[in-house]
């Protein structure tokens, strides 16, 4: 009787210990940034973010620009009237 008693448990422990190693065998994404990137000073201030990968800059004459960090690349522009 007290074997059945502790079998519960213990498959329970074992379940979890097996769940949790192969959990954390996961990697999650990781981010690298560029410290040397550059994105030019005639695209205006930087007024936002779009998800993790785009920057919202708007110069002067009300031109947005979508632009990649890393890469300096100009995904879309918009100008306002």
């Amino acid at each position: 009787m007290m074997k059945r008693k502790w079998l519960l448990p213990f498959c329970l422990t074992a379940l979890a210990l097996w769940a949790g190693i192969h959990i954390g065998q996961y990697k999650s994404k990781s981010v690298h940034a560029d410290a040397n990137s550059t994105v030019p000073r005639s695209y205006g201030v930087c007024r936002g973010s779009m998800g993790n990968d785009l920057l919202i800059f708007e110069d002067n004459y009300g031109t947005v620009r979508l632009v990649h960090p890393a890469s300096g690349a100009v995904f879309g522009t918009v100008v306002r009237k």
